[in-house]
């Protein structure tokens, strides 16, 4: 029993540093059940359990009929920072942003997250997150005008992070509240700037953001590309 849990333990290992490395490449063909039986000398099941093992922790994904292969490389979130920028930037990924607009609107939706009148008007930045030159996510966040003004959003063209434009005016986010959720993309902006087909599912995530003094500083709405995108929490008991 031991040996066959150290043979599916080895195939997993040698898969993932293959990837790793840069031999195996997203979108190739994994090698095959027979062939690996034969090379590890070893049952179905035992290629079957690290076959499932690397498709569960998003390496692997399989086509029916046509074989296993390589995934795209996930951001998996942990969680461990309000600062989505900051997270990939701690999993290795070249970050970087394409900032879409900075406008006055008016959203009821977003007044009420705010605290504000139906028909206040509020600041909305739109921003395309790029992680290693792919699209991310995109995020819409929205703000009351006397926290944050359009005049002071544009120095978002220079910092390149929200969070630190927040910083220059005095303004440091403390926690979030947020709601995970699946949405088709439809807007077509959104569908333009993701690169992805209408109708297409994404995370849907809306955050409320709150200040040290508990008061509402942001609400934000973000369509996380479901290709690229993962989330995992762990509970202690």
């Amino acid at each position: 029993m031991r040996t066959k849990i150290n043979k599916y333990r080895q195939i997993e290992e040698e898969i993932i540093a293959d990837i790793k490395s840069g031999k195996l490449k997203p979108g190739d063909k994994v090698d095959s059940e027979s062939v690996l039986k034969k090379k590890y000398n070893v049952s179905t099941i035992t290629v079957r359990k690290a076959f499932t093992d690397l498709i569960n922790d998003g390496y692997l994904y399989g086509v029916q009929g046509l074989g296993t292969f390589v995934a795209k490389k996930q951001m998996i979130r942990g969680l461990t920072s309000i600062s989505f920028s900051e997270e990939l930037i701690q999993l290795g990924y070249e970050v970087d942003m394409i900032i879409d607009s900075i406008e006055e609107v008016e959203n009821s939706v977003a007044s009420e997250k705010l605290g504000l009148d139906p028909h206040a008007t509020l600041v909305c930045i739109k921003r395309v997150r790029i992680a290693n030159k792919e699209p991310m996510a995109y995020h819409i966040s929205y703000f009351d005008p006397k926290v944050l003004s359009c005049e002071q959003a544009q120095s978002l063209y220079e910092t390149r992070s929200l969070y630190k434009t927040l910083a220059q005016i005095g303004i440091y986010p403390e926690w979030v509240n947020e709601n995970y959720s699946v949405k088709d993309i439809n807007e077509p902006n959104v569908v333009n700037q993701m690169n992805v087909k209408k109708g297409t599912p994404s995370f849907f995530i809306k955050r409320v953001t709150f200040d040290e003094k508990d008061k509402v500083i942001e609400y934000a709405e973000t369509y996380f590309n479901r290709d690229n995108y993962s989330v995992t929490v762990n509970i202690k008991v």
